[in-house]
Parts: C-alpha cells; sequence; structure tokens
C-alpha cells in the first residue's frame, strides 16, 4: 500500500507541476508581446529531420521538432516581408529526406529570386555519413560555408537492402508469403537471402535515376559541368580545399564568421529569427482568404487512430485520417483539400478506408489535390489515387501497385523451447493465421484468392484513376517502384513539384486564382495545450511512465525498429520494400 500511494502521490505531482508550467506558459504568452526587428535573418536549423506535420506545442515544450510546413511557411512570408533580409542555414547529415530536399531548394530560389540572399553553414556535410541530400539543398543558396577540416560527402547513392532468411531460419522462424507480382520485393526482406533480378534492376533504376538528379541539380545551382559534379562524386568525400578550388563552396570558415558574415549583408541592427518564432509574430502566409484544408497521412497506413508506435515512427490510422476527411467535407467553409501523404503503405483495407473517404468528399464538391512527399507507394499510392490531381517531387518514391500477405511460422522455434502445443478446431481453415503452423493446401488456396482479387482491385484503381487501360496500369504495376519524374513519364502522376504546386492546383480547382491569398487549415484541428496537457494526465497519457524506459531502449530502437516494424500485422498488405539509400 505504500508503494501504491507513493506513485499516486509522484504522479499528483506531475500533474500538478505540468499543469501549474502550462498556466504559467499561457500567462507568459499573455504578457509577453514579441517583436521583430527592423532586419531579420531567418535562422534555420536543418541538422536535424523535419517532420512533415506540427506534432502539437506540448511536445514542442519537451523537445521541438521543426517542421517542413513551418520551414515553408517562413521563407514564404519572409520572401514578402521587407524585414526578412535573408536566410541563414546550418546543414549537417542527411537527416532530411530527399523530396524534402528538393522542396525545399523550391523555396529557396523563390526566397532568391525576391532579392534576398541564402547562406548555409556545415561543419560537415555529411560528416561520417554521406552528405548529398544536405549539400544538393546548401547548393541551392548564394553562399556556402565549409568549417575548416570539414568535407563535402556527395559521395553518390547506395540502396541497402536487409535479407534475414538466414537468420529466420536458425531461429526456427518459417516466413510464409505470397506476393502479387515479381517486383513487390517487401516480403523478400523475410524470404531470401539476397537480391532476385527483378528486386536488383528495380534498384538499378532508382538509384539511377535519383543519381541523375542530384547530379543535375547541383550542376544548376552551381553553374557547373555535370560531368564536373559526377567526378567530385568519385572522389568525395572532398576536402574543405578541394571542395573550394572546385567551386562546391564559397568560403571556409567558423559558424560564428558564416553568421556576422549573414548579419552584416542584412545591415546594421539585424538579428537571427528561429523560423518558428517569426512565423508566430508575423502570420502564416497562408492564413486570410477562403480555406482549403490540409490533411496528413504520415506513416505506415493502419486502422485505428494515427499516432506514435513504441518501435519508432508515426502510423496513419484510417480512423483519425478518415474522421478528418469528413470534418472537412462537412465544413461549408472549406473549398478544397491539399492531402500530403508521406507514407510506404500498409493495411489495405485501412488504405481502402481512407480512398473511400476523399472519393466522398469529392462527391460533395471538395475537390482534393494529392500531394507526395518522400514517398507515397504501395497503400500510400493507393489512397493517393482518390486525388483529383497527384503531384510527386521529382525524387518521391512510389508506384510499388502490389500486394503481400502471409505470416511467420512460430512452430520450429517453439520447438526449440521445449513448448509444444496440441489443437482441437471445426472449420476446415480454423487457425490458418495461427503461427504455430504453415498453410495447408486449403488455406493456401484461399489466400492465394484474397491477394489475386485485393490485387485486381488496385489495377482497377489505378486504370479508372488514371485513365490508363488494364494492360498499361499492368505494366506499370508488378509492385515496382518508381521515383516521382519517372511516374510523371508513366502517367502515374500529373505534375512534379511540391506542395506550393499542389496548392496553386488546389486554389484553382476550388474556382480561385492559383496564386489567390488563401486559409492553409489543418484538419483535424490541432489541440490546444490545455487539451493536450489533460490527454497526458488522463489514462490515454503514457509519457511519465515510459520516459525511462524509452531512454534506455532508443538506441536499440532505432537499429531493430524498421526491421521490427515492417512485419505485417494487418493482414494482406500494401507496402513498399524497406530501401534504405545514402550509405
Amino acid at each position: 500500500m505504500r508503494i501504491v500511494r507513493f506513485f499516486v502521490r509522484l504522479f499528483a505531482v506531475i500533474g500538478f507541476l505540468m499543469v501549474a508550467g502550462a498556466v504559467a506558459a499561457a500567462v507568459f504568452a499573455v504578457r509577453h508581446q514579441p517583436t521583430l526587428p527592423d532586419a531579420v535573418v531567418l535562422d534555420l536549423d536543418l541538422t536535424k529531420s523535419l517532420a512533415e506535420s506540427d506534432s502539437g506545442r506540448l511536445s514542442g515544450l519537451l523537445e521541438h521538432q521543426s517542421s517542413l510546413r513551418e520551414v515553408l511557411d517562413a521563407l514564404d512570408r519572409g520572401r514578402r516581408d521587407p524585414r526578412v533580409k535573408g536566410v541563414l542555414a546550418r546543414f549537417g547529415d542527411d537527416s532530411i529526406g530527399f523530396a524534402q530536399a528538393q522542396e525545399l531548394r523550391g523555396a529557396i530560389e523563390r526566397f532568391r529570386a525576391s532579392g534576398r540572399f541564402a547562406v548555409a553553414f556545415a561543419e560537415e556535410y555529411g560528416g561520417a555519413g554521406a552528405g548529398n541530400k544536405s549539400y544538393l539543398l546548401a547548393s541551392a543558396f548564394d553562399d556556402v560555408w565549409l568549417q575548416p577540416l570539414g568535407t563535402v560527402g556527395i559521395t553518390g547513392l547506395a540502396a541497402e537492402l536487409p535479407f534475414a532468411a538466414d537468420a529466420f531460419s536458425q531461429f526456427g522462424v518459417q516466413p510464409q508469403f505470397l506476393q502479387r507480382e515479381e517486383y513487390k520485393s517487401f516480403a523478400e526482406t523475410f524470404t531470401k537471402s539476397g537480391m532476385t533480378p527483378a528486386n536488383r534492376e528495380m534498384m538499378e533504376a532508382l538509384v539511377g535515376d535519383l543519381t541523375n538528379q542530384l547530379v543535375d541539380g547541383i550542376a544548376k545551382s552551381r553553374r557547373l559541368a555535370p560531368a564536373a559534379v559526377r567526378a567530385a562524386i568519385d572522389k568525395a568525400p572532398l576536402l574543405s580545399q578541394e571542395a573550394l578550388a572546385q567551386k562546391f563552396i564559397d568560403h571556409v570558415g567558423y559558424a560564428d564568421e558564416a553568421h556576422d558574415a549573414a548579419l552584416a549583408r542584412a545591415g546594421a541592427g539585424a538579428e537571427a529569427v528561429d523560423p518558428a518564432a517569426y512565423v508566430a509574430v508575423a502570420g502564416g502566409p497562408n492564413n486570410e482568404g477562403p480555406t482549403i484544408a490540409l490533411i496528413h497521412a504520415v506513416g505506415t497506413i493502419t486502422g485505428g487512430k494515427s499516432g506514435k508506435p513504441a518501435l519508432g515512427g508515426v502510423s496513419a490510422g484510417s480512423e483519425t485520417i478518415v474522421e478528418a476527411i469528413e470534418q472537412a467535407a462537412d465544413d461549408p467553409e472549406v473549398r478544397a483539400i491539399l492531402f500530403r501523404i508521406d507514407s510506404g503503405g500498409g493495411s489495405v483495407s485501412a488504405s481502402e478506408a481512407i480512398r473511400r473517404a476523399l472519393v466522398k468528399a469529392r462527391q460533395k464538391g471538395k475537390p482534393v489535390i494529392a500531394s507526395m512527399g518522400d514517398a507515397a507507394a504501395s497503400g500510400g499510392y493507393w489512397i493517393a489515387l482518390a486525388g483529383d490531381r497527384i503531384v510527386a517531387s521529382p525524387a518521391t518514391i512510389t508506384g510499388s501497385i502490389g500486394v503481400v500477405a502471409g505470416k511467420f511460422g512460430l512452430a520450429g522455434l517453439s520447438d526449440k523451447l521445449g513448448v509444444h502445443w496440441d489443437r482441437v478446431q471445426s472449420g476446415r481453415n480454423a487457425g490458418m493465421w495461427s503461427p504455430l503452423r504453415g498453410f495447408d493446401d486449403s488455406a493456401m488456396e484461399r489466400l492465394n484468392a484474397v491477394i489475386d482479387e485485393t490485387y485486381a482491385a488496385f489495377l482497377q484503381r489505378v486504370a479508372e484513376a488514371r485513365r490508363l487501360s488494364p494492360e498499361q496500369a499492368r505494366g506499370v504495376a508488378k509492385g515496382r517502384v518508381w521515383t516521382g519524374a519517372q511516374a510523371r513519364e508513366l502517367g502515374l502522376v500529373d505534375e512534379v513539384g511540391g506542395q506550393e504546386q499542389a496548392l496553386a492546383l488546389a486554389r484553382t480547382a476550388a474556382g480561385l486564382a492559383p496564386d489567390a491569398q488563401v486559409t492553409l487549415a489543418p484538419y483535424p484541428p490541432p489541440k490546444s495545450l490545455t487539451e493536450q496537457v489533460m490527454e497526458l494526465l488522463s489514462d490515454k497519457g503514457e509519457l511519465v511512465g515510459a520516459l525511462a524506459a524509452l531512454a534506455e531502449l532508443r538506441p536499440l530502437l532505432a537499429d531493430l525498429g524498421p526491421l521490427l516494424a515492417a512485419a505485417p500485422r494487418d493482414g494482406v498488405q500494401a507496402r513498399m520494400p524497406g530501401i534504405s539509400l545514402d550509405r
């Protein structure tokens, strides 16, 4: 009882402190009215990954993670604000996604076109790892700095795929999976010891196209010949003086020197301002005019609520997303929906539920523009098919039109542990999904029937949405993964671009001018700080009990999470293979 009372008091104290902190923060916010200096330099931290959507103010109190939308809004608002003179960005490794880097390049180019400067600095572009994407983005800045003894890690792209068949065999685990068709290599992670010819062909084409995009982007921004960029890639990592001599950077210097140089360019009294702080005072670029709903589908597509599973990453829960779509569809103020996707797929049934909600929204007169992030493949492409138009970045990983289903047989592992099972059943296929027995002939027949029907439906959705014949749809499907640029040539997407292009299409679809002022409203609306605190203190909050354990497990989860999270849990799946680029 003493232990129980101790924990009750502990949680009560924690709850009181959090509520008191929230109240104090609110009072401070009311009393403190921040202002901006007359000369602003936007200070971007691009050394860390950018979230696709805002994680909420409460998580921001714990550890703020900038979102892509936040940075885009700051750059877009800043290029129209006479107080903003330029931007200073710090770079590091390749945490930012390839498509995100391309989208930010476009934002920086628009920012510079307005007459403002852009300074990039890094201690190392890549460091102990590759720096392809970080340097690709930095090359769009007009003044690129590198610290002495730093390197430019444009070492080129490589695709690494895990194959765990031998490991499963050692533990007595038997993966049993069926796939449609030969390029649908997701299950091969568990069933093979290396790439199949089809998988290798697909990966070589993918890496080749992305490498061309990398070379062309750097060559254009730095005004270099593509051959010179390819030669540098073969020699990289480039030492600081090598990078300077070959015109990949403009200055060798330290962070304080780059900082001082940027402020000097901005003029007397200039100050560096964080993008979130800037937008909080200046306001976002899309806060006035008719409403366009912004809905995100980020992470593995699952049933239920969106969230952050224990193994890391995020899940795009169909229940959360469908509810957001329905709210936007029923809101008379909403003129169109911008549906942002960053997902490699997941549950077929959950994907179909989301697609259906988007179809119904269009039937209610709400145009839907799908915008693809770093990935919109398999189930991610399935849900994109409901859009009136589909926009992908050149480096978006998309396609993977195929299906996989199966299970892990644990009977061998159980025997090794000395645990033996017996069974009684009614019905020929009772227990067909049990991990303690393999699929017999009857179960295999049913599994094939389910996969065939699902794949046929996927092909039909593609043919109808993209106006392709059944033969054309099958030709671009077969589970093959494409880049956004390749998908545009094949007719799988309508345009190549980022959220700015997708937003222009949403305005047009809503009957507005492509550059009309609009209010870009997230759905579901972000929860207030008070709501998040109360949810945390309710039985929905898991933070207090998990913090210590997660602190110890974080390194292990970072290594094992991607492989463990890849294991199917919801029956028939539409997922792309796990691809690790940039090693």
